[in-house]
Parts: C-alpha cells; structure tokens; sequence
C-alpha cells in the first residue's frame, strides 16, 4: 500500500462558480480557493459531485483543476476528481492531473458494479495499471451500502496505487470502522455526504471529512476540538450546524444551491447560478435558506477568535 500524500482534517470538496451565462467565473473560484485555504482546510478535491461536475466537460475540469492548483500554490495537497463511468477517462485525467502537480487522484465506483460487484476490480485494475498517481477511491451510493469488505479488501490487495476511500454509504459509520479494521491504519479514510454525522465520523477515527467549501471554518473548529482532546466541546459546536446540515442534505442539488447562496453572501461568489435547471427557489425555501445563512453566519463569527 503506497503512503497516501493527504493531510488528515478537513478537505472540502471546491464548488464550481458560473457567472449569469453559465462560464466559470474564474476570479470567484480563486477568491474560493484563497478563503477555504485561510479558514484551515487541510487541502482541496476539485472537482467531484458538489462541483456539478456531470455539467463540466473535460477541458473545464482541468481549467478549473489547473487554476486550484496555481491559487492553492503549494499550501495543501490537491486531490484531483478524474471520475469517469469510462475507465480511459479517468486515466487520461488522472495523466493530466499529475502533470499538472495534484497529489492524488479521486475515481467513483461505477453505480454499474453496485448491481454486478464483478466488474469493480477489473474497473480499477485498467485504470491504475495506466495512472500511476495515489488513488482514492469514491464509495457513493446515495441510499445503500456500497461496496462489500470483501471487494474493498480485494481492491486493496491488488491495486499498488490505492491510498485511500472516501466512503458516502448508508450507514456511513459502521464502514469506517469495517474499513479501518479490515485494511489498516495506514489506509485513508474520508466521509463525506455524512457530514451530519461527523462526530461519529471522528469518533471513529476518520482521517478527513469532505463537506463543501462553504463551513469549512466552523467544521475545522470541531475537527480541531475533537483531535485536541475536547469532544464535549467539538459535539456541542457542530450540534449547532445541525439545522444547516438537515436543510442542505436533504438532496444534493438543494445542498449545491444553498452552499452558492451563502458563498454570495460571503462575497466569495459573485453568483449563485447552476447548470442545468434553475433550481426552483420560491418564497418560503428562500426564506429558511436566508435563516439558515445568517445563522451560520453567526456561527462563523463566533468560533473565530478561537482559531
């Protein structure tokens, strides 16, 4: 098993910001990168599902992987998102991602091998035989639980490029601890659309959590407690992003919409546009969202002087 590059903490994943044409809006991005930074993020993953990444296409995420790069300058480990359903995709990204300097490289078990397991080793043999770069794994499935320990196991053993798992499963917790044990404490595991359960997370003893960009100074406020001996404290902290995290999570295009909001009001984000279909915002979503942003806001403002 190769030494994994990344940094225990948290390593948000970086949204994508578009201007009211639907183009990257390239400063907003830098801004986003420089402020997540700054708040204490242990490094970067771009781009992935919160960075709409099915809306980007591949000359895009590298645009936007190379302006990550260039903005972080050598902070924080990178880790790039080359998730392809076609395996010589995520190995032309990943070739791409370790010219450009990233440090590892993330690709998503296809939803195809979660109905016929069979094919999920040979997916990740023809993909890390030809990118040699530290591999993470994406174990998603939105409402079941993933990949089996025995696969896991198998990937393990036979893949000399895997560092990690990044592991959004139903439930989430119990595999973390599945994992660990079955795999070794050498092995990095990140959660990540469990971010309501991060304090099992870390109670477990998780390496980094993958929320998005736009709390990451109140969610490193807690990682910090946690690692630094005060649970007590970190639980009570992050039991006030709750009401946040039960409006965000309740899909990920409501999560994706809510965190652009609140980076506009941030002023990170000159825009809160989305590809696709406008999200549907009316006057009463629109008033809880503007709640729930001013109560983080107050949050944020709160934790601080701790930092």
């Amino acid at each position: 098993m190769p030494s994994c590059p990344l940094r225990r903490g948290i390593l948000p994943v970086v949204q994508t910001p578009f201007d009211a044409h639907g183009r990257i809006d390239e400063q907003s991005l830098v801004r986003l990168v420089h402020a997540t930074l700054d708040a204490g993020a242990c490094g970067l993953l771009v781009p992935a599902v919160a960075s709409e990444v099915d809306s980007l296409s591949a000359d895009e995420r590298l645009r936007i992987l190379t302006l990550v790069l260039d903005a972080a300058a050598g902070r924080v480990p990178i880790l790039a998102g080359c998730s392809s359903p076609d395996p010589a995709e995520s190995v032309r990204l990943a070739l791409a991602a370790r010219r450009l300097g990233a440090a590892a490289f993330l690709a998503a078990v296809p939803q195809s091998c979660y109905h016929d397991p069979s094919g999920t080793l040979p997916f990740f043999e023809s993909i890390a035989a030809r990118a040699d770069l530290p591999l993470v794994i994406q174990d998603l499935e939105w409402s079941g639980p993933g990949l089996s320990i025995t696969v896991i196991e198998q990937l393990a053993a036979r893949l000399p490029t895997l560092c990690g798992l990044k592991i959004e499963t139903v439930p989430a917790g119990p595999k973390y601890t599945q994992v660990r044990r079955a795999i070794g404490p050498g092995f990095f595991i990140a959660g990540g659309w469990a971010a309501p359960q991060m304090i099992e997370a870390l109670d477990r003893g998780v390496d980094a959590m993958i929320p998005e960009c736009s709390m990451v100074p109140v969610y490193d406020a807690v990682f910090q407690l946690h690692q630094s001996g005060h649970r007590a404290r970190a639980a009570e902290l992050f039991r006030s992003l709750l009401p946040v995290l039960a409006y965000s999570n309740q899909e990920i295009r409501t999560s994706i919409a809510f965190f652009k909001r609140l980076l506009v009001r941030k002023g990170i984000f000159e825009c809160e546009f989305l590809r696709g279909q406008p999200f549907p915002w009316d006057e009463f979503n629109s008033r809880i969202a503007g709640e729930l942003i001013r109560h983080y806001l107050d949050l944020e403002s709160s934790c601080r002087p701790s930092q």
